[in-house]
């Protein structure tokens, strides 16, 4: 998965994605989702002030997640530029109706723990969400236990991180002691998990 992501998928994303690229898939996702009965989603990519206008153009709701990543992307160069397009995002959509703006750092692996750290500032100042991948891959899980001796929840609820509003994309390698971190940092999340 790791080298998937970071081979491929990275390098593609570099070559392809611009705004009209994402505005055109989140249009044709926007119509499969609507499909199948689908009417609010969450998202973390790039350019997601075009992803909010084709979701509001479709009559879907969405908490979309600006990327903020530690390496140069097509919409923001910097980890600092994009932190300040999110402001931005924050403000242009602050009491929209169909769109609830997010800051989404991709990672503990792609991100600084001071970059980390401050994207939850903004997200608390601006009362939005975070949305990050947590426990994605096995690597990333192995890497955070070596380096940090911890894994990515315990690592990022150390720094705080997860202290707020917050979404955590995937968790496929959570332990039992994550689970249960998540599940007192998020009261209506119990309710959930108990159900699957």
């Amino acid at each position: 998965m790791q080298e998937w992501l970071e081979k491929y998928i990275f390098p593609a994303e570099a070559k392809n994605v611009d705004a009209e690229f994402v505005r055109w898939g989140t249009r044709l996702a926007c119509l499969e989702m609507a499909l199948s009965g689908t009417t609010t989603y969450t998202d973390m990519y790039y350019f997601e002030d075009t992803v909010a206008a084709a979701t509001k153009e479709a009559g879907l709701r969405g908490v979309l997640g600006q990327t903020i990543i530690g390496f140069p992307v097509n919409d923001y160069k910097t980890p600092q530029a994009a932190i300040a397009g999110t402001e931005n995002f924050f403000k242009a959509f602050a009491n929209d109706p169909l769109i609830v703006p997010a800051i989404a750092p991709h990672a503990i692996y792609t991100n600084s723990d001071e970059t980390l750290k401050a994207c939850r500032v903004l997200a608390d100042r601006y009362k939005k969400p975070l949305v990050i991948h947590v426990s994605e891959t096995k690597h990333e899980n192995d890497e955070s236990i070596e380096k940090r001796k911890m894994t990515p929840t315990a690592a990022l609820e150390a720094m705080g991180v997860l202290k707020g509003w917050t979404i955590a994309a995937h968790g496929v390698w959570l332990t039992d002691d994550d689970l249960k971190l998540v599940k007192s940092r998020t009261p209506g999340l119990r309710t959930a998990l108990r159900a699957i």
